[in-house]
């Protein structure tokens, strides 16, 4: 394997869920394509980050192009989004694919990741600073009546639920003690060791109706 190739097939590896074998293989389909595909793909890639933009609310990522002036996503900005409704998802690639199941039409807040087991740090790998800033806000304006904690159903998934679970509980007694909000997680129509974002749209219906 010659040293360019090499370094790509590196480059690869570093992409969610991909092996050597793989890298590799995306390596020689490029050395396949014509002059202009891979000018375009490199294109694109430079642009990413000029062309997206990250919610101030939800933290989720957006095309630039549909910002509100206060850099709001177009659900957050979305007059019709359910205000008292939050659901907590891991990752961006989670909130679009329960998007695209159109049984959820409140809002988002996208975490950034799990917690490994017996984290002792959490501040350090999900955004509990950014969690607690919105769930105050919503709790003194938007009447929030319930938190959704939409995870997948492997034992990471599961630690973070818990700890979100009481660290919602904590935010909310300290706001107002004489709120009640609902803390829910997602029913077991995900079966142990789900991916969410490799769930279909049934699934994830059932999963948001059967929560608890």
């Amino acid at each position: 394997m010659t040293p360019s190739i090499k370094r790509l097939a590196e480059m690869f590896k570093k992409f969610p869920g991909i092996g050597p074998r793989q890298a590799e293989r995306f390596v020689y389909f490029l050395l396949f394509q014509n002059d202009s595909y891979r000018r375009d793909l490199a294109n694109q890639i430079v642009d990413l980050k000029e062309q997206i933009s990250l919610c101030s609310s939800c933290f989720r990522f957006f095309q630039k192009n549909t910002a509100s002036s206060s850099g709001l996503c177009d659900i957050c900005s979305d007059p019709s989004t359910d205000k008292s409704l939050i659901m907590i998802v891991a990752k961006d690639i989670d909130l679009e694919n329960i998007k695209r199941s159109g049984a959820y039409t409140g809002r988002y807040f996208v975490l950034g990741g799990l917690l490994p087991i017996l984290e002792k740090h959490p501040e350090e790998k999900i955004r509990t600073t950014k969690l607690k800033d919105l769930l105050t806000t919503t709790l003194e304006k938007d009447n929030l009546r319930e938190v959704i904690v939409a995870l997948s159903a492997n034992p990471e998934g599961d630690y973070t639920a818990d700890f979100l679970k009481k660290y919602i509980g904590d935010i909310a007694s300290a706001t107002n003690p004489s709120t009640q909000i609902k803390i829910s997680v997602l029913g077991r129509g995900l079966s142990t060791g789900t991916e969410l974002e490799y769930s279909d749209s049934d699934t994830i219906k059932n999963a948001l109706k059967n929560r608890e």
